[in-house]
């Protein structure tokens, strides 16, 4: 096992296609959920390979491009690489799939931060 005291995890590498991310936190003592698009792409295996070596080998990938925010952007507000992803069917559908989640996110009472773009194409929103 990975982990010492048990639990598991499954390597692989995540398909390509639209995406939403999200991140959910406490800051303030109230609950936060940032949220963007992006799009999962396909490396070359070399590539995957190499960013396995000088990471988490165990650990699954995803080759992600995030609309509007960069790394630095995402990585300066949270101290850790992870996020939930949900596939859109294209980018309408990943549209949709955020304005969803977002409304659900703020129904459950969670102050909600779009950040970036829609597509990468327009003026970046702040996350947060």
């Amino acid at each position: 096992m990975y982990f010492r005291l048990g639990g598991g995890t499954i390597k692989g590498v995540s398909k390509p296609g639209e995406i939403v991310w999200s991140r959910i936190y406490v800051e303030g003592g109230k609950l936060h959920a940032d949220i963007g698009r992006g799009k999962a792409i396909g490396l070359p295996q070399e590539e995957t390979e190499r960013r396995w070596r000088i990471t988490t080998p165990q650990w699954p990938v995803m080759h992600a491009l995030t609309y509007g925010v960069s790394r630095d952007q995402l990585m300066a507000k949270h101290k850790a690489n992870h996020i939930q992803v949900a596939y859109g069917p294209d980018a309408k559908g990943a549209g949709r799939a955020l304005a969803a989640k977002a409304a659900m996110f703020r129904d459950m009472g969670a102050e909600v931060n779009v950040c970036g773009t829609e597509h990468g194409l327009s003026a970046a929103s702040p996350c947060g």
